[in-house]
């Protein structure tokens, strides 16, 4: 009898960092399954053009994984529906509960814009719903059959709250196994629950791991705390502070940072109102309280009330335009975290041309967006927000320590985890922080092969690890 036919081809459609969508396509004897991991949005201005087509008929996928509800994971997923996907999208039980509002609210920003550029949506609303109708919350470490020959599990990751990491077997009879372990946006820790470790059951397999990059060429140890000095010298100067923070994750975080330091300096905070803008982070917050009364995140008992004092929710425009128009002290905590989006859209472009004002952008913001413009224009130049050109005046400071992405000593140390790592595969990434991470590797791990996803090529992998790399015409 004839060796039978196993292997898998992998491969990314992705650039550098937003934009996740992995496709595996598992061969066994005649039969071809594919299924795909995230479908994200790219959000750097010059990789728009790529969120309207897709390497591979959405028809022939048979099913997809979501590991986390981020719109550079998510944000593609109703166009992928429109375009003839059918099949069950598996995500954690905490993901499946907020992603319709998740989605719902991209919808709002696609639709927006494209009237304002004179072009057709994505997709819309109609969309949404049908994309969530296909959605199955999963347990943690249960392990599920996606398909005949396919199970999965899910694994607590401290990205954010139902972040996922994902275990998938790929089985053949008369072979062994083929073990993927997909990271996802990997933290190892989160300020409001703990994380559990990866099962050693799992770390015991000989697998193949996908793992993210995004600070791959920053230790740990390098993150400066910045943000308290900035906003404590600020607030001694009177000024007015605008938070650009993302719903999910980033803006909780941030106003549990902001009640601590009222509890720490109550002086400087005392007659210092605090301003809560973004209906969807609204209900991200309101969504903490129910998944932990639903016993689907377990908070610390002392960061379930996370909320600051004098805080007042943003809840109609009007409250908004009477901010912009009064200089007084006062800290205004907005979305979007890159600036380019959301009630941040009004602050901003009234704030950045005075000097007593601070903006202090709080994570990752993408080449083309507002803030990464921000960032790399000097005080005194001449910056365009909002279609109107403005002298930038104001402070613009930016900080990385509240990111949700563990660093590269932090991502050795997962990897350094699992007992028999068959071949590595670097994602998630600016180019030359992918190559770097790579090389770190190599030299740290005993991983003796490590493959850079792109979508360029695929790589091969059988049940011994890696075959070859081949390059990708169409999946």
């Amino acid at each position: 009898m004839r060796d039978r036919r196993f292997y898998v081809d992998i491969m990314q459609d992705r650039t550098e960092v937003t934009g996740s969508f992995t496709i595996v396509v598992v061969k066994i004897d005649n039969e071809t399954i594919k299924f795909v991991v995230d479908c994200g949005m790219y959000q750097e201005r010059e990789y728009e053009d790529q969120n309207a087509s897709f390497p591979t008929n959405p028809e022939d996928v048979n099913f997809a994984i979501l590991t986390h509800n981020h719109v550079d994971h998510t944000g593609r997923f109703p166009y992928f529906v429109k375009k003839g996907f059918s099949g069950a999208i598996y995500t954690s039980n905490t993901t499946r509960m907020i992603l319709g509002r998740a989605l719902n609210d991209n919808a709002k920003v696609l639709l927006d814009t494209s009237k304002r550029r004179s072009v057709k949506a994505f997709y819309d609303y109609e969309d949404v719903e049908h994309t969530i109708h296909n959605v199955r919350g999963c347990d943690y470490n249960k392990p599920i059959r996606a398909h005949e020959n396919i199970t999965l599990t899910f694994v607590p990751n401290g990205h954010l709250i139902g972040a996922a990491s994902v275990l998938v077997q790929i089985h053949c009879p008369g072979k062994e196994d083929i073990n993927l372990f997909f990271s996802g946006d990997y933290n190892n820790r989160n300020l409001f629950f703990r994380v559990s470790p990866v099962r050693k059951w799992i770390t015991k397999l000989p697998i193949n791991i996908i793992v993210e990059s995004t600070y791959g060429d920053m230790h740990s140890g390098e993150i400066k705390e910045v943000f308290r000095r900035n906003i404590l010298n600020a607030l001694k100067e009177n000024k007015t502070i605008i938070i650009p923070v993302f719903s999910l994750g980033r803006a909780q975080e941030i106003l549990y940072y902001v009640k601590e330091m009222q509890r720490h300096y109550p002086g400087v905070f005392d007659n210092v109102p605090i301003y809560y803008d973004g209906k969807l982070s609204f209900y991200y917050t309101g969504a903490y309280d129910i998944l932990q009364k639903e016993g689907l995140v377990h908070f610390y008992k002392e960061k379930r009330e996370f909320l600051p004092q004098n805080l007042t929710m943003v809840t109609d425009k009007n409250l908004r335009k009477d901010l912009v128009k009064h200089d007084n002290c006062k800290v205004i905590i907005t979305t979007s975290g890159m600036g380019s989006y959301g009630p941040a859209q009004t602050y901003i472009p009234a704030y950045i041309g005075k000097e007593d004002a601070l903006i202090h952008f709080t994570g990752y913001c993408a080449e083309g967006t507002l803030g990464y413009r921000l960032k790399h224009a000097e005080k005194g130049d001449i910056v365009e927000v909002g279609g109107v050109k403005v002298v930038k005046e104001a402070d613009v400071e930016f900080t990385s320590e509240f990111s949700a992405h563990s660093k590269a000593d932090e991502l050795i140390k997962l990897l350094k985890k699992f007992e028999r790592p068959l071949f590595v595969m670097v994602n998630h990434g600016r180019n030359e922080t992918k190559d770097a991470f790579a090389k770190k590797v190599l030299k740290e791990t005993a991983v003796e092969h490590v493959g850079i996803l792109g979508r360029d090529y695929f790589y091969r992998i059988d049940e011994d690890g890696f075959v070859k790399s081949v390059t990708v015409k169409f999946l």
